[in-house]
């Protein structure tokens, strides 16, 4: 069953980006660059140098190559730059699914947010993981391997996983 593994709060979050069959998720801020296990929920890596990291972004491809255990392999990143193309289903049939925008819950009801929910299967069980607000959202999606997934608002980034399958 899905877990919450982590909620990281990341002031000027701008793109995200799942290393390619990984469960390694790179943020792009304004704070800098930071690497996270989305299996374990740890940040294990981070490089503090602001907007560095755009220069080295390809702004045609919204690719960049990671840092760390991630150096030399090409990343896709989406979020504030580029769309947001990350899988919404996995091969097992979760999804996410976002609402309209809708009032928030008291007291800030007068507000509209967006809600994103995972769904099984089965579409009977439905779980509020996440939703807008004060922070703008960027991107959200799962890994390619379909065991871990992020929520990315501008303000913060939600981590889930799953036991990984066999």
């Amino acid at each position: 069953m899905w877990e919450l593994k982590n909620t990281y709060a990341i002031g000027g979050l701008e793109n995200i980006g799942y290393a390619p069959h990984q469960d390694h998720l790179l943020v792009l801020s304004s704070q800098g660059e930071g690497l996270f296990n989305c299996i374990t929920g740890e940040r294990i890596a981070r490089i503090r140098n602001g907007d560095d990291w755009w220069e080295r972004l390809n702004q045609d491809t919204n690719t960049i190559t990671g840092f760390d255990l991630l150096s030399n392999i090409k990343i896709s990143t989406y979020g504030l730059y580029g769309e947001d193309n990350l899988p919404k289903i996995t091969k097992d049939g979760w999804s996410l699914k976002i609402s309209n925008p809708e009032p928030d819950d008291l007291p800030f009801e007068k507000y509209l947010v967006q809600k994103i929910y995972l769904v099984s299967p089965n579409q009977k069980e439905k779980t509020l993981i996440a939703k807008d607000g004060p922070c703008e959202l960027r991107a959200f999606g799962f890994s390619d391997t379909g065991n871990s997934l992020i929520v990315a608002l501008s303000c913060e980034i939600v981590i889930y996983s799953r036991q990984i399958n066999d």
